[in-house]
């Protein structure tokens, strides 16, 4: 006797209806959370669908990246109160601050600048990738907007929650 669900033997008609025919939908791989993604891989996934809001981003996917950006923050910051620094020294003697430190933290202002702009469009469609992996719309990134911090913390709750692949629709494939 065929188990329920699967397929019938020797090619009779299924009396359970056609195989594979519940849960969730077959996913393609460019369109697949990657489940247990490491630090090198969810970086790379990150620049590879650049600019994709279609398909899935797993927890590890989304929180390894907000370390790599988190960490990128952390060192041009570190840069910047170098310079910050240089010029408090160097302007100690006088009225005038360092023209090098000034420079230099001009130069990092601008590669925190780009660095924003590069990266906001792959920021945008991995979070839209993540609220579809639990069960949500891209639109539930404008959560955040609720004033008094009530909009981040849910945002945060939503990112760190479970994937939800019984609540995927076709049209985020």
């Amino acid at each position: 006797m065929p188990y329920p669900g699967g397929p019938a033997p020797y090619g009779a008609p299924n009396q359970f209806g056609q195989f594979g025919q519940f849960g969730p939908p077959p996913l393609t791989p460019d369109i697949a959370p990657q489940l247990g993604a490491s630090f090198g891989e969810a970086v790379k996934r990150y620049f590879q669908r650049y600019a994709q809001f279609s398909g899935y981003a797993s927890r590890s996917e989304y929180w390894w990246v907000a370390l790599f950006n988190g960490l990128i923050g952390v060192g041009l910051y570190f840069l910047l109160f170098i310079f910050v620094g240089m010029s408090e020294v160097s302007g100690s003697s006088g009225d005038d601050m360092g023209t090098g430190a000034v420079i230099g933290m001009i130069v990092i202002s601008l590669l925190f600048f780009a660095y924003a702009i590069a990266t906001f469009v792959p920021n945008l469609a991995l979070t839209v990738r993540r609220l579809h992996d639990v069960g949500k719309s891209g639109a539930w990134w404008f959560i955040q907007l609720i004033p008094f911090g009530v909009g981040a913390i849910w945002f945060l709750i939503l990112m760190a929650s479970e994937s939800r692949p019984d609540l995927y629709r076709p049209e985020w494939s």
